[in-house]
């Protein structure tokens, strides 16, 4: 449990360090867990305009990132988790926050990062990053969530 907490403190100083720099990453040490991963490659974010599935400029580098981190670290594993905010119906945002994790997992193979080494899920306007009231459009809540954690191996 020390250790979870260990891995929580480094995720969240990680996306303080990203609000106070303007970053669209952050890159904590690394940070081990008994019998379990460590975080390779740390937290990344893939934002989106509203309504729209499409990877930007700033994405792809992102993406690009990611893709360095895990063609440089053994023993990796991706997640990708796809996020809408409220603006539409629930299920248009659980489809649409669907159709970005599956944008950002494309786009990953597509830089290298093998298929079979990439969870990838979706939480429609669930788990926000900003709490906000129905049809209130919240860009930090228009994205993919992408972590790269080293496996014991």
């Amino acid at each position: 449990m020390l250790h979870s907490a260990k891995i929580i403190r480094a995720l969240v100083a990680g996306v303080a360090l990203s609000a106070i720099a303007g970053c669209e990453t952050a890159s904590p040490p690394p940070v081990a867990a008994a019998n379990g991963p460590e975080l390779a490659g740390a937290w990344y974010q893939v934002y989106f305009d509203t309504n729209s599935s499409a990877i930007d400029a700033r994405g792809r580098t992102i993406v690009d990132k990611v893709a360095y981190v895990v063609a440089n670290t053994a023993n990796t594993r991706v997640t990708v988790i796809g996020k809408a905010d409220r603006v539409g119906p629930v299920r248009a945002n659980i489809d649409l926050s669907q159709q970005r994790a599956n944008a950002v997992r494309d786009a990953l193979v597509a830089a290298g990062v093998p298929a079979n080494r990439i969870d990838t899920s979706w939480t429609g306007e669930r788990r926000q990053a900003v709490a906000t009231p129905n049809d209130a459009a919240e860009r930090r809540n228009r994205v993919v969530d992408i972590t790269v954690v080293k496996q014991p191996g």
